[in-house]
């Protein structure tokens, strides 16, 4: 016998999607080390580990680079600054992500 508001339980979760944001809390302190040696023009607004949420985020749900930065957009309330599409592209394609 199949319990079925379990089963529509799992089914509701799977479809639960949390994206983690603490990675605003180091945010300042990973740019600086970041910056530590860099020869060039600084790394202001967006650290890695900001850029490979969104990389997974992108990868996760299919999403072209300029929808990725509408779901930034939509949780701006959270991120200090908002990259442009071009940016995202740019610094997702320099990381190494597995």
């Amino acid at each position: 016998m199949t319990d079925w508001p379990s089963y529509n339980e799992s089914l509701v979760r799977r479809g639960q999607v949390l994206l983690d944001f603490d990675v605003l809390d180091g945010w300042d302190h990973e740019l600086s080390q970041m910056n530590l040696g860099k020869v060039g023009e600084p790394y202001n607004y967006y650290p890695d580990s900001f850029m490979q949420l969104l990389a997974y985020m992108r990868a996760y749900f299919h999403l072209p680079y300029r929808q990725t930065q509408g779901v930034v957009i939509a949780h701006a309330n959270k991120v200090p600054c908002i990259p442009d599409y071009s940016t995202i592209s740019r610094r997702i394609n320099r990381l190494e992500i597995n």
